[in-house]
């Protein structure tokens, strides 16, 4: 900071010279953005996005004026935060009354605000002894649960306000300083009011979401969920990225509430997967996902399969299988239970069902029958192959029809246990 008896430095300017300059800045960008657009629009330019940044800058003056005007009030009997950034301010003669009953002939000097949601009538005061301005609450009136009539007999300056009440209705006559002031005022209203009774768009909103479930065959189950939003969203069904099909076997309910359920009758082990519920309307989409997992007795999807083998080599049998719950498996040759160890080797994919058995160094002593066996609380199952190795001097059309020969050996010997139907919610 300069020191004020420095005489080799300019003397510090004035307040008032620090309280102009915003003021000049957006004084000056007004003018910038005027020539701009003139100068765009001679040149047959697309101006929009200037003309947008114009009048926000014009704007700016009298926002500034209006919060000035909004710190100036006393008594409010909350946030003034919560009003929202005021739209306008000003000056009115206001009678006030009950409806039908003779207005006083004299009316009060009211400072009024108006805000996103609500008038604000307020009562100037002067303080003579520091000459400042305030303005003391008297009332408040929400936009919703007003109605205006801009027709006064005799006055083309005034407007009514109609302001109902829990237990009553009151009439408030303002007078503005100009017909045109008023007509600014009553339009202003009436376009927030037009606004505030469209319907507010909410994006679709699942309230209740659908819930993974297990079951058995031949029972039903019932997807669930709830979504909200406005407009009503539209709801749509899928299983595992395709639509589901209303059908006897599927069952669609749409409740006015929001509520949706989806309803499989006497399941059967296709219905396993995931579903999806989908709600869309004009304001967003959403959507919620559950998995029905029907358990069904073990089977083989590709029967087992033992691929020719060199001595010396290792020798793998493979299949794939399906069951819920996921099967106990055993392997068997020639009847003999077979355990894992350094001899044989037994990988398992419970997500693709892929199983294998590795036989380790495979040799003669290796041949014969080999069996899989799948059990689970449902039933089980067995199927098998012959295990043999490749003879190098047999033509490879004689070997294809061998392997698939072998490989079409299978033993099953399946029971399957039927579960009582019964109905999951």
């Amino acid at each position: 900071m300069l020191s004020a008896g420095d005489p080799s430095q300019p003397p510090p300017p004035p307040l008032q010279h620090y309280l102009e300059q915003p003021v000049e800045r957006v004084q000056k960008y007004q003018a910038l953005l005027k020539e701009l657009i003139r100068n765009k629009a001679r040149n047959r330019q697309n101006c929009a996005l200037l003309e947008q940044a114009y009048a926000v800058v014009s704007a700016l003056p009298q926002r500034a004026e209006n919060k000035l005007h909004v710190s100036l009030m006393e008594n409010y009997p909350g946030t003034l935060e919560a009003l929202g950034e005021p739209i306008r301010q000003g000056h009115f003669i206001v009678w006030e009354g009950a409806p039908g009953a003779r207005m006083p002939w004299k009316g009060h000097n009211r400072h009024v605000f108006l805000f996103r949601n609500h008038l604000v009538i307020c009562k100037p005061r002067r303080d003579s002894r520091t000459d400042t301005f305030s303005y003391v609450f008297r009332n408040m009136m929400k936009l919703s649960s007003i109605d205006l009539n801009d027709q006064v007999e005799g006055d083309d300056r005034a407007f009514e306000v109609w302001h109902e009440r829990e237990d009553s209705v009151r009439k408030y006559l303002l007078q503005a300083r100009t017909v045109i002031i008023k007509h600014s005022w009553v339009k202003e209203i009436s376009g927030i009011q037009q606004r505030l009774a469209l319907p507010v768009w909410r994006p679709p909103e699942f309230e209740e979401e659908l819930a993974d479930c297990t079951a058995e065959l031949g029972e039903t189950v019932k997807l669930a969920c709830r979504v909200t939003g406005t407009p009503k969203p539209t709801v749509s069904w899928y299983k595992d990225g395709k639509p589901v099909e209303v059908d006897p076997h599927h069952i669609l309910i749409e409740d006015p509430d929001g509520s949706c359920t989806l309803i499989l009758d006497n399941l059967t082990g296709v219905d396993s997967g995931q579903y999806m519920c989908f709600a869309a309307s004009a304001a967003g989409s959403a959507s919620t996902l559950g998995k029905i997992l029907v358990q069904v007795p073990p089977r083989f999807v590709n029967k087992v399969r033992a691929s020719p083998f060199v001595e010396g080599e290792d020798a793998q049998l493979t299949c794939t299988i399906e069951g819920a719950p996921h099967p106990q498996i055993r392997w068997y040759k020639d009847g003999a239970l077979l355990t894992a160890g350094n001899k044989y080797q037994m990988l398992s994919e419970p997500r693709s069902g892929l199983l294998v058995l590795v036989v380790r160094a495979a040799g003669k002593d290796d041949l014969g029958h080999y069996e899989c066996e799948l059990v689970n609380r449902l039933g089980s199952t067995r199927g098998g192959g012959e295990l043999y190795m490749q003879s190098p001097v047999l033509p490879a059309r004689e070997q294809r029809h061998r392997e698939q020969t072998v490989a079409a050996v299978e033993v099953t010997e399946q029971a399957t246990k039927v579960p009582k139907k019964t109905v999951i919610m």
